[in-house]
């Protein structure tokens, strides 16, 4: 029957379609419908009257003005596989077209012609990071009611016309990470059913404006500016209709949902993931009957999940991540996804002790009941980061479905049942680093133990990353010490990421250039890794189509021999890791790191790891003008020039590490902007520089594991500006110096693991009192001390006075300060701090 139909409609099609390859052949204009291959050539007048074109592979070919110019009667017109360099004027030819699919486009600007497309009613032109604006007589194309604009991040504003657009259904500005002032022309659109508005950071605050969009059915807030404003929710109580709503968050700010929430009976997905502050979900949470997808992970504060999700029984998909959880309601029976990775214990529960995670008790009971209850479609199951599971049992094999089991970050466990291996559905079983395991079982030659995907290069072109604009993070590693048959670059040039990616790694690269895709053709990138490319020499960004694009980190490490040419990407935090050529030779690079219309730097931090290039040679430096962060480990020659320290000047943190340091650099004292000083494993250090009194504007001092420091010097007092003072892991050191009573400014005070530690503080002969038992009271803490913070300081048996003063005092495993708490009259000192936490 399949055959005879495919058959029947090759018969009636035969004379409309026109296929790639077939151009030639064509005889007389009775095709309709043209699929062609070559996009750089004039149309033949014999295709004039198709009403449909679409060219298909031609990403190699520019696209030509000619080659779809003549076919006046178009109504549908496809160029997404093509080079789009320009799109020509001669577009307004086509007076009878309906669909322009146009992405990618490589210009700064779209024809103003194309308004007069007045039958318009689908338009596309997402991925097109270099278009400035759009015609400002947008608004004439009055019968427009699809629009995707998704990744034109270099449009900041839209024309006024465009509240003209009234018959609009779908907009999808997604990824516009400029444009601002979306809510004047929100209002007008009132027929809107689809709106994208993840990842604009400059909208503002609109909830008024999208409370009167009552016929959206799907809208997505995901990572904008609104969701970071703290303020309510309550517009969602409009949506009635509401089908799909996104308001996942990294730094969301809202705290609660409306009430009305749990009247939406049509909604069938809901994203609230990264809501940190939400404590409760709406009280008929469970009346949502239709929801077949619901994200909470990282709802940390959320307390009665279990009570939320009893009544929510289409639930194909829950991700419970990094949430408040102890049992499953057995009513979800249709899921197909769930994770519950990192779970903790209630509130409640973590009054009882200061453990977060849940026991492995409580593991134990609810993997039983997951693997009892009626879950006979669950395919993919999550346990991940739960670092108290230690077994998984044999019930596991109850769920006949399972496909994917993710046990990676299970640091504790050490069982997995044997019966695992006939499995016969199970595909991907994930490790990673599950370091207490001791036997994997053999599983069945279908399914695979791994942490990655792994891609051959025959099927690089074919999976067509570029595509596939869900991605947003992607790591690309070559397996190490193997024989390459393609060479990685051309490899990599297959490999185009979409223009939606945030987040891409590239490890174990070979060839010694990249090609131009990465970074340069990556408007919406936020972080870069380049790992282990001992034969990289160059990368170019010579190819960035986005000057004001800005990351936030760049790290390279282990690429000794890489040279830049282009201008240098701008980032706020670079890390450079084993790779000298990196820090020596980039005197070619054409841009400074401070922002052109400010005297603020672009880079805020930069950390250099493992190089054994000396100081003065860091030319990389000269390109990070004001930087205010710098972070040196293990980096042998610390020894300056004058010009490259004359750089550091803005410096106003300075983090030290090297466990072969023996003493600290004499430049030190040169910083006269220095606030933060952190000298972090240095062993080999045994005392502070008499020179360092000179930082006279340091607010905060932190000595991280450096063991050989037995005392702190009394001119720490002269330090007026001090403010937090943080030791630890310290082996030697008894007290601090009597001299931090003239810190007027201090306010902090943290000591852990300092094992030696007798005193707080230490007394001086003139700072003793006699009391009338004959024991001698330690010298007071300063005035200015608000906070104070002790951990696995075992010696200390006694505080010193003034410690009513504090409004901040934690306590955690001294056990000889046990005594001095429990007598009534230290309580009494105790009682007036407003924020204790004691455990013995």
């Amino acid at each position: 029957m399949h055959d005879l139909v495919h058959d029947l409609a090759r018969s009636v099609m035969e004379d409309e379609i026109i296929f790639v390859g077939n151009v030639n052949n064509a005889e007389g204009s009775r095709f309709h419908y043209a699929l062609l291959d070559d996009c750089s050539k004039p149309l033949g007048s014999d295709l004039s009257k198709i009403r449909a074109l679409r060219f298909m592979d031609c990403d190699k070919y520019e696209l030509h003005d000619a080659a779809f110019s003549s076919a006046k009667s178009l109504r549908v017109l496809d160029l997404s596989e093509c080079a789009i360099y320009t799109l020509a004027d001669c577009i307004v030819e086509l007076k009878q077209l309906r669909y322009l699919n146009a992405p990618k486009v490589q210009d700064a600007k779209i024809p103003d012609s194309i308004t007069k497309l007045s039958k318009l009613i689908y338009l596309n032109l997402h991925g097109s990071p270099t278009i400035k604006a759009l015609p400002e007589s947008i608004g004439e194309i009055g019968s427009l009611m699809y629009l995707d604009l998704s990744s034109c991040s270099g449009i900041a504003k839209l024309p006024e016309s465009f509240r003209r657009l009234q018959k609009l259904l779908h907009l999808d500005l997604s990824n516009c990470s400029s444009v601002g002032g979306i809510s004047v022309f929100l209002e007008s659109l009132t027929q809107l059913e689809y709106l994208n508005l993840s990842y604009c950071p400059n909208i503002g605050d609109i909830p008024e404006v999208l409370g009167g969009l009552s016929k959206l059915q799907y809208l997505n807030l995901s990572n904008n500016s609104y969701l970071e404003c703290g303020k309510e929710a309550e517009f969602l109580g409009a949506l009635t209709k509401i089908e799909y709503l996104n308001l996942s968050s990294r730094e969301c700010g809202l705290k609660k949902l409306p009430e009305s929430l749990g009247g939406f009976s049509q909604l069938k997905y809901l994203n609230l993931s990264g809501w940190r502050a939400m404590k409760k979900l709406p009280r008929l949470f469970g009346s949502l009957k239709n929801l077949l997808h619901l994200d909470l992970s990282g709802c940390y504060m959320v307390d009665g999940v279990h009570e939320a999700l009893v009544g929510l029984t289409s639930l194909q998909h829950l991700n419970l991540q990094d949430t408040q959880l102890s049992s499953l309601p057995d009513d979800p029976t249709k899921l197909r996804y769930l994770n519950l990775s990192k779970l903790r214990r209630s509130l409640d529960d973590r009054k009882k002790d200061a453990s977060v995670f849940l026991s492995a008790e409580t593991w134990d009971i609810l993997i039983n009941q997951i693997c009892r209850i009626n879950l006979s479609d669950l395919e993919h199951l999550g346990l991940s980061r739960n670092c108290l599971i230690e077994r998984i049992p044999e019930s596991i094999c109850s769920l006949t479905k399972l496909h994917t089991l993710d046990l990676s970050g299970c640091r504790n466990l050490k069982k997995i049942p044997e019966s695992i291996c006939t499995f016969g559905s199970l595909k991907f079983l994930y490790l990673e680093d599950c370091c207490s395991l001791d036997e994997i079982p053999q599983l069945s030659s279908s399914a695979i133990s791994l942490p990655h995907f792994v891609v051959r290069a025959g099927e690089a072109h074919t999976i067509k990353l570029m595509e596939k604009q869900s991605i947003r993070e992607l790591k690309l590693e070559w397996t190490q010490g193997v024989d390459r048959f393609v060479d990685d670059k051309m490899l990599l040039k297959k490999l185009v990421p979409p223009s939606t990616l945030r987040v891409l790694e590239i490890c174990g690269y070979n060839s010694v250039i990249f090609p131009g895709w990465v970074v340069g053709q990556l408007p919406n990138l936020d972080s870069l890794v380049l790992k282990d490319m001992a034969n990289l020499e160059e990368w170019d960004t010579s190819y960035s189509t986005g000057e004001e694009n800005m990351l936030t980190s760049v790290q390279i490490d282990g690429c000794p021999m890489m040279k830049m040419k282009g201008p240098l990407p701008k980032a706020k935090e670079w890390e450079i890791r084993c790779s000298d050529n990196v820090l020596s030779s980039w005197d070619v690079c054409i841009v400074s790191h401070t922002s052109a219309s400010s005297s603020s730097p672009v880079t805020t931090m930069l950390s250099v790891r493992d190089c054994k290039v000396p100081l003065h040679e860091w030319r990389l430096l000269r390109h990070f003008s004001g930087l205010p962060y710098l972070s040196i480990a293990n980096c042998s020659d610390l020894t300056g020039s004058p010009d490259i320290i004359q750089l550091l000047s803005s410096l106003e943190k300075l983090c030290l590490e090297d466990e072969h340091m023996e003493e600290l650099p004499i430049w030190l004292v040169e910083l006269p902007s220095l606030k933060n000083l952190t000298i972090f494993n240095s062993n080999g250090i045994k005392e502070l520089n008499e020179n360092m009194r000179q930082l006279t504007k340091l607010e905060s001092l932190e000595l991280g594991f450096c063991k050989s420091i037995s005392a702190v010097p009394h001119w720490l007092g002269e330090l007026t500006f001090l403010k937090k003072l943080w030791i630890h892991n310290n082996e030697g050191l008894r007290s601090l110096p009597a001299s931090i009573q003239q810190l007027t400014s201090l306010q902090e005070i943290v000591l852990m693991h300092c094992y030696a530690l007798e005193h707080v503080v230490a007394e001086t002969e003139e700072g003793k009192m006699k009391l009338a038992d004959n024991q001698q009271r330690e010298f007071a803490l300063p005035t200015s001390l608000k906070r104070l913070y002790l951990h696995g300081c075992d010696g200390i048996k006694s505080f010193p006075e003034g410690i009513h003063q504090l409004t901040n005092l934690t306590i955690e495993r001294c056990p000889g300060l046990k005594e001095w708490c429990e007598l009534e009259e230290n309580k009494m000192k105790l009682a007036h701090i407003e924020k204790k936490c004691i455990f013995f």
